[in-house]
């Protein structure tokens, strides 16, 4: 299998989200690193909001359904967006 070179990236964070970082991976074992902790965290993060993605696509092509059936039905400003994301992130606990 080949191994595919990986990129450096680099942040800035507040020194004891750092150290709570290190208590998780000594307490847990589960992490040989910080890096290691934070690419995972990264990567199921990602994948997450693409699950969202694929919702709130679902939720305009219901929208785009509901208008061409109803008259009154109005299209969703950027304002109702939000509200709709919001709504959703709290129901999905995010």
């Amino acid at each position: 299998m080949q191994r595919t070179k990986a990129t450096t990236m680099s942040f800035s964070a507040e020194p004891e989200f750092v150290r709570m970082i290190g208590r998780v991976i000594s307490k847990t074992g589960a992490y040989h690193s910080k890096s290691e902790f934070l690419r995972d965290a990264a990567r199921q993060r990602a994948i997450q909001l693409m699950g969202l993605e694929d919702e709130l696509k679902r939720v305009h092509e219901a929208t785009k359904e509901l208008r061409k059936r109803v008259k009154f039905v109005r299209e969703l400003t950027p304002e109702d967006k939000d509200k709709i994301v919001d709504k959703y992130f709290k129901q999905a606990g995010l």
